[in-house]
């Protein structure tokens, strides 16, 4: 193995160690040897947290994150109903979430572990999941999150991309795990039929809040670097509620606020309903 071991310094890929140069699509870079690609942003601790304050859940990045904890309880169960199948004996195992935000997963984990936990940069997510959830969550960096003894599974949902660091993150999992332990990341998969279509415009595309955009082959590379070997590789959906869809279209993308509250007035967005484009890659991977 290279000097680079997992992952890489802020000079190279860290996927790699390879170089990066310019990609195809704008403010974007790539690794010349392995195709990862990475948006030229270098933001500080501190900024990372203002992205992350309630707006971004309320407004910014989601309608009302909150109000929709139904629909998003509904997706983590699929999620988790896939998961356990990797995850012998699941009530005698200790389970960590990076990114749990306001602790909706875990609140449906916890029937299932013998423990679960979280840590979100958000301090505001957090202190929801506390007060309003009682769940064991911490606001702070999994980096120095305190991890008294091993982790058995460790969930990163639609957070990686989010991450300045990404690669010690999954480091740091590895080294605080035995063999045997599991790793389940959801992040979109920048090598999709979707995401190739798209391209510049492709939804996942939105530095400053995604940093980073894997395909299933760099990712696996990144998980077998740090010591992981992939067992379950598929696609991710997620229920949706039309009302959401037209928030985000209208409102964010298109700055039409009066047109969505028209629309609003009608019974028109309270329907929901599953959707799968194929651009979110869901690996489970194994400590060796």
């Amino acid at each position: 193995m290279s000097a680079v071991t997992c992952g890489g310094s802020d000079k190279v890929c860290l996927v790699c160690g390879g170089q990066h140069r310019p990609s195809s699509l704008p403010g974007l870079l790539q690794c010349a040897a392995c195709g990862f690609v990475t948006a030229n942003v270098d933001l500080s601790p501190e900024a990372l947290r203002e992205l992350y304050t309630s707006r971004y859940f309320a407004g910014d990045e989601y309608r009302d994150y909150v109000g929709e904890r139904a629909l998003f309880e509904k997706h983590f169960r699929l999620r988790l109903k896939t998961l356990l199948q990797y995850v012998p004996a699941p009530r005698d195992k200790r389970l960590v979430e990076i990114g749990s935000a306001y602790g909706f997963f875990l609140a449906v984990a916890r029937e299932h572990f013998k423990s679960v936990e979280g840590i979100d940069i958000s301090a505001d997510a957090v202190g929801y999941a506390v007060r309003e959830l009682g769940l064991a969550a911490t606001a702070g960096d999994f980096l120095d999150y305190p991890l008294a003894q091993p982790v058995d599974v460790v969930c990163m949902w639609d957070t990686i991309e989010h991450l300045q660091h990404p690669h010690l993150y999954i480091e740091r999992a590895s080294e605080n795990m035995n063999s045997g332990g599991m790793i389940a990341i959801t992040t979109g998969d920048i090598a999709s039929p979707m995401a190739r279509m798209r391209g510049a415009k492709w939804r996942q595309i939105h530095p400053p809040t995604h940093l980073h955009y894997f395909s299933k082959a760099t990712l696996t590379k990144l998980l077998d670097r740090c010591g992981f070997t992939v067992r379950y590789s598929g696609s991710d959906g997620a229920y949706r509620s039309l009302d959401t869809i037209a928030y985000i279209i209208l409102t964010i993308k298109h700055q039409q606020p009066r047109l969505y509250q028209a629309l609003k007035k009608t019974s028109l967005l309270r329907l929901d309903f599953y959707l799968n484009m194929y651009d979110i890659m869901f690996l489970i991977a194994e400590k060796r």
